[in-house]
């Protein structure tokens, strides 16, 4: 290895040692409360030296919105097979979504949970820019899906933009309020995985062509509920 190469991948162990850091941060303490004192603390560097390498800590937040985005967009984009029924494909990838919350929980924290103020005059529009093209390209995942369906005549006529909006939005709130410890004392500990599930079957109802066979729309269920007493079993 030469010295250039080392140097390299020292800069750049330092860089992520220095994103772990914020990402802890920021989900223990909220991004508001959290100073560049409180990362370097955590990174055990100095507060010059995280300015080598991040010119605010809003630069830190929005590197890592990108490389958690970045990561989920591309899972979602492997997951789609365009032969499957579309509401197979719907299936495929809310379970793509689960899993990432089940596998990187800091960052679909980071992503949906921990409040972001908005970033425009705070970083670069280039960075605004990279986040804009990622979103993007993940809710087309979504987009292109009901566009194949409608011209297939398996869902309704509809916006195929605002319905993936739509439908992420479902998905992201089935995933994030029954997830979080401080409701479980009205909502019980339900089983996430099947709930998706379920939430991806009433959406299909609700797009899906009149005229398509029932089997078309018909979803494994299982049995069971884990709601408190006196509620109704999801």
């Amino acid at each position: 290895m030469t010295v250039v190469e080392r140097r390299a991948r020292e800069r750049e162990a330092r860089r992520r040692s220095i994103l772990d850091a914020a990402r802890d941060a920021f989900l223990e303490q909220g991004i508001a409360a959290t100073t560049m004192d409180d990362i370097a603390r955590r990174a055990e560097l100095s507060k010059g030296a995280l300015y080598l390498h991040f010119r605010s800590k809003d630069e830190m937040c929005f590197a890592l919105l990108l490389e958690a985005s970045e990561a989920l967009v591309r899972a979602m984009q492997g997951a789609v097979v365009p032969d499957l029924h579309p509401l197979e494909q719907l299936r495929q990838l809310a379970m793509t979504y689960y899993r990432f919350y089940v596998s990187q929980p800091d960052y679909f924290r980071f992503m949906f949970v921990v409040e972001h103020q908005p970033y425009r005059g705070r970083v670069s529009e280039e960075l605004l820019n990279q986040w804009s093209v990622m979103g993007r390209q993940g809710l087309a995942v979504l987009a292109d899906i009901l566009q194949r369906g409608q011209e297939q005549g398996l869902i309704r006529p509809l916006d195929p933009w605002q319905t993936a909006i739509a439908f992420w939005s479902a998905v992201t709130g089935t995933i994030v309020i029954p997830s979080q410890e401080v409701r479980w004392v009205f909502l019980g500990r339900l089983d996430l995985e099947q709930l998706v599930l379920s939430t991806i079957q009433h959406f299909w109802e609700g797009i899906a062509s009149p005229e398509r066979r029932p089997s078309e729309c018909e979803a494994p269920r299982r049995s069971g509920s884990s709601a408190p007493d006196g509620f109704a079993g999801v």
